[in-house]
């Protein structure tokens, strides 16, 4: 004779072990443009300055010419916002004797400090695909560096592979503009699983001589150029390449998306979860900038 369990539902331990957030996929784009703080909401321009210098053999008399022109990108800048209501009482079941108070007052939910910093990377990963997507009236550089812009599309650019992905990288490289070759701040922007693929790719073809870097940037072979990954572009085949600097980020205060609280609504009996931040993009001289072009 056995044990008849079928009214039973099986036990789980609920108590023992500390709440574990879900991994959620962050990247530092951010940390590679240009990031401009202390902006309003609404459009801000970016003024830029260029001019013809005419150069003409030398002769008596003053015969001026060539000009200074200044024109200017517009950075479209929106207010964001998250509100949460949390409910003690619904946890109390589950962490009364651990983590609730055992007064019937409860003015806070437990794990504060896991679920802020779940929200803050949350944030983070929502900030990158903005960068890159834009959002609502925010245009992202996906949208801004297309060949239709001006920006130069190399031929043959297609999706990579362990096969392709080098010439493919050097290729996208090759087809930024000479006037900004130099430069100390070039970087191609590509999806995580590109990122990956370009990395299997020098191993592939024996490229042990160079660092194959942290896991989030490396530097391109044989050039000048950081190749940075995107959460913002998980799915996508796009790439882009040009000086991070004419990337420029606007932002209110670089440390708003940190900003996160609790606290008790005593009124509404109910803790309430707050963040709020600002954020847009533009890209300058898109002409300058290379683009594989795919979606």
């Amino acid at each position: 004779m056995g044990f008849d369990l079928t009214a039973l539902t099986t036990y789980t331990d609920e108590l023992s072990l500390e709440l574990i957030a879900k991994a959620v996929l962050t990247t530092d784009l951010m940390n590679e443009i240009d990031v401009r703080s202390g902006l309003s909401a609404g459009t801000v321009a970016i003024n830029l300055m260029d001019g013809d210098l005419n150069v003409n053999d030398l002769a008596c008399g003053w015969n001026p010419s060539g000009d200074v022109a200044f024109s200017q990108v517009d950075i479209s800048i929106a207010d964001k916002q998250v509100k949460m209501e949390l409910c003690p009482e619904d946890l109390r079941q589950y962490w009364l004797s651990q983590r609730m108070s055992a007064s019937a007052d409860q003015e806070s939910v437990p794990f504060e400090e896991v679920i802020a910093q779940y929200y803050v990377e949350r944030v983070r990963k929502y900030n990158e695909g903005m960068l890159i997507n834009g959002d609502g009236t925010v245009t992202g550089i996906k949208a801004q560096v297309t060949g239709a812009n001006g920006a130069t599309v190399p031929a043959g650019a297609a999706a990579w592979t362990v096969a392709n992905a080098v010439d493919q990288a050097l290729d996208l490289f090759d087809a930024i503009d000479e006037s900004v070759k130099d430069r100390e701040d070039l970087i191609m922007i590509v999806s995580p699983a590109n990122f990956q693929t370009l990395r299997r790719a020098l191993v592939a073809q024996n490229y042990y001589q160079y660092d194959q870097g942290d896991g989030r940037t490396l530097d391109l072979p044989g050039t000048n150029c950081k190749i940075t990954k995107s959460s913002g572009l998980v799915g996508s085949s796009y790439c882009v390449a040009g000086p991070a600097g004419f990337i420029v980020a606007g932002t209110g205060l670089e440390s708003d998306a940190s900003t996160m609280s609790f606290y008790f609504d005593r009124g509404e009996d109910v803790v309430k979860f707050i963040a709020k931040w600002r954020l847009g993009v533009a890209v300058h001289q898109v002409n300058v900038f290379a683009t594989n072009d795919l979606a």
